[in-house]
C-alpha cells in the first residue's frame, strides 16, 4: 500500500528546511509545501473530496498547482490537470471524458464555463476560484479561498493499491477528441518515479522548469523530479527566454527540461553573451530530435561535457519509454541522427505489422511498448483501449519507425502523417531533417497537400533563424540537392514563427488543410 503523498512526506521531515519551489522570487520549503498540501487537503475534505474522486486543475503555472496536487494524493484521489488554453466546449469535454467531480481553476478560465454548466456536465459536484468568481456563474462555483483548510485537521496520506488511479491525463488534441489516460500507482512508481535515476540527478540539483504543469513533460521532469529526489525548482511562470537566462545565472540551474524550440530561443537570444550558463551540466529534450547545428551551439556556448538526452515518450506509456544521449562525431554529423535510443530500463519495444507480428531489422513497422508503464486504459473507453492494447500488452504507439541490430530504435513518422505521393510513400521528417541543414533554417514542418493526379503532394513550411535569409525557391533547391525527387516539396512558405502547443510542439493539424499555411504567421 502506498500514497503519491508519501514522497513530499518524507523530504519535508528529510530536508524541512530546504528549498524546493522558487517562484517569483519567493522560496517554498520542502515542509512549507507540505504545510499548504495539508491546508488544502483538509478544505478539500470538508467540501467532500475523498478516495477516488477526481480533480481538476486549470491553473496558471505557480506553487499553488503543486500544493493542490499533493492534496488530492493526500486523500486518495486523483489528479486530472488541464489544458489552459481550452475554450469553453473543449473544458465541457475534458471534465465530461474523465467525469471530473471537482474542479479548481482561475477566473479567466472560470468564465469560459457556461452558466449551466453543471447541466452539461453532470458528474461536475463543485468548482472552485481563485481571483474572484465571476458574475452569472453557476450555483455549485466557489471562491477557491474557501478550500484553504487548517493543516492541522488534514488526514494521513490514504493507502492505496497499486492499480488504484492517481493522475488522468489528457492524449494530445493533435489527434483529435482528447481521452483521458488513466494512470496508476504502479504506472507512475514504475516510470516517473526512475525518470532521475536516467537522467542522472540527485538532491543537489537544480531544476528550471519553464513546461507547463498540466503536461506531463512539466508533471514528471519538473514536480515529480523535486519531490522525489529532493531536489530545488525554479518554477517559471511561463517560457520567456530572457527571463530564463536570468534565472540561470542567479540560481545556478543544473538541469533543463525543454523542447528543441525552447533552446533555440534561448541559445540563439540576442542577449545569451551576457548570461553565465555554466552551471547547467543536463538536458533531456522532448517533442523532437537535436539538430546538430544546435547541439553544436549548446556545446559551443555552455559546456562540451553536457549530456544532453533525447527523450521518446507518450502519454498512454506514462512518460518516458526510450532515451538516447545526443552526440557528435569528428566531423560534426550526430551520431545515430536518426534514433530515439533503446527502451529504458523495465520497457520493452518492438516493431510490429499490421497484423502484429514483428517485422525484420530495419523494416519500417508500428512501434509497440510494453510494461508496466502502460496505462490501465482510456477512462470509459473499454473499446478504444482494446484497440491501442493488445490482448497480451502491447501499446500501439501510433509512430512508425525501424530498430536496427543494435536494438537502436528510429521514427520514420507517424501513421496520420505518411503522405503517399503516387503509390510512394513519403516521411514528412526525411524532407524536415534535409531543410534542418540548411544553415538558416530554425524550423521546418512537411504535410500532406491534396492533388488530384498523385494523390498527396508534401508541402513544407520553415521559419528561418533570427537574422538569416534565404527564399523559398532557393530553399527549394536545397531539398533538390538533398532528396530523390518525389519527396521534394511542391511549395514551401517561410513564416515568422510554426504553429506550436503549449509544450512548444509543432502543431501540423494547424498547417494541414489550410490554404498553404495562412493559419500560421508569414514572415515579413
Amino acid at each position: 500500500m502506498s500514497n503519491r503523498a508519501d514522497a513530499l512526506v518524507r523530504q519535508a521531515q528529510r530536508v524541512p528546511t530546504k528549498a524546493a519551489v522558487i517562484f517569483e522570487g519567493q522560496t517554498w520549503t520542502f515542509a512549507q509545501m507540505l504545510e499548504q498540501a495539508k491546508a488544502y487537503a483538509a478544505g478539500l475534505a470538508q467540501a467532500g473530496f475523498g478516495r477516488g474522486d477526481k480533480l481538476g486543475l486549470m491553473l496558471a503555472t505557480r506553487p499553488e498547482f503543486i500544493a493542490l496536487e499533493y492534496a488530492a494524493y493526500i486523500l486518495g484521489g486523483a489528479l486530472v490537470p488541464m489544458n489552459i488554453h481550452y475554450q469553453g466546449h473543449e473544458i465541457e469535454h475534458a471534465l465530461g471524458s474523465c467525469s471530473v467531480e471537482f474542479l479548481v481553476l482561475d477566473s479567466p478560465f472560470a468564465e469560459r464555463l457556461a452558466p449551466d454548466i453543471a447541466v452539461r456536465c453532470p458528474a461536475l459536484r463543485k468548482v472552485f476560484v481563485f481571483g474572484g468568481v465571476p458574475a452569472a456563474s453557476a450555483p455549485l462555483v466557489q471562491d477557491a479561498r474557501a478550500l484553504m483548510g487548517d493543516a492541522k485537521n488534514a488526514p494521513a496520506p490514504v493507502d492505496l493499491a497499486q492499480d488504484d488511479v492517481a493522475m488522468m491525463l489528457y492524449t494530445s488534441a493533435t489527434t483529435g477528441k482528447a481521452k483521458g489516460v488513466m494512470l496508476t500507482i504502479a504506472n507512475l512508481e514504475a516510470n516517473y518515479d526512475t525518470t532521475a535515476d536516467f537522467l542522472q540527478l540527485t538532491s543537489e540539483d537544480v531544476i528550471l522548469c519553464a513546461l507547463p504543469l498540466y503536461n506531463t513533460f512539466g508533471l514528471n521532469q519538473g514536480i515529480n523530479v523535486m519531490v522525489q529526489r529532493g531536489a530545488s525548482m525554479v518554477l517559471m511562470a511561463r517560457f520567456d527566454p530572457l527571463t530564463c537566462l536570468e534565472a540561470i545565472e542567479r540560481y545556478r540551474c543544473t538541469f533543463l527540461p525543454a523542447v528543441p524550440t525552447m533552446l533555440q530561443k534561448l541559445l540563439y537570444h540576442p542577449d545569451v553573451e551576457r548570461y553565465d550558463l555554466h552551471s547547467l551540466q543536463r538536458f533531456c529534450v522532448g517533442a523532437s530530435p537535436v539538430p546538430a547545428p544546435l547541439l553544436a551551439r549548446l556545446h559551443q556556448r555552455i559546456s562540451a561535457d553536457a549530456l544532453v538526452i533525447n527523450g521518446y515518450g507518450l502519454t498512454e506509456a506514462t512518460a518516458l519509454v526510450a532515451i538516447h544521449e545526443v552526440k557528435v562525431d569528428a566531423n560534426g554529423e550526430l551520431v545515430r541522427g536518426k534514433s530515439i535510443g533503446r527502451p529504458i530500463k523495465g520497457v520493452e519495444m518492438c516493431i510490429m505489422d499490421e497484423a502484429g507480428a514483428p517485422v525484420a531489422f530495419d523494416t519500417v513497422g508500428e512501434i509497440c511498448v510494453r510494461g508496466a508503464n502502460v496505462m490501465k486504459g482510456y477512462y470509459m473507453l473499454p473499446a478504444v483501449t482494446a484497440e491501442a492494447i493488445t490482448a497480451d500488452g502491447w501499446l500501439r504507439t501510433g509512430d512508425l519507425g525501424t530498430m536496427d541490430c543494435d536494438g537502436y530504435f528510429a521514427i520514420v513518422d507517424r501513421k496520420k502523417d505518411l503522405i503517399i505521393r503516387g503509390g510512394q510513400n513519403i516521411y514528412p521528417a526525411d524532407i524536415e531533417e534535409a531543410l534542418y541543414r540548411h544553415p538558416s533554417v530554425a524550423e521546418a514542418a512537411v504535410v500532406a497537400q491534396p492533388d488530384e493526379l498523385l494523390g498527396e503532394v508534401p508541402v513544407a513550411y520553415v521559419a528561418l533563424k533570427p537574422g538569416a535569409v534565404a527564399t523559398s525557391a532557393e530553399l527549394v533547391q536545397h531539398c533538390k540537392a538533398q532528396l530523390a525527387y518525389f519527396k521534394v516539396p511542391v511549395a514551401l512558405d517561410i513564416l515568422s514563427e510554426l504553429p506550436k502547443g503549449p509544450t512548444g510542439k509543432i502543431l501540423r493539424r494547424e498547417l494541414r488543410g489550410n490554404s498553404r499555411g495562412m493559419s500560421a504567421k508569414p514572415a515579413h
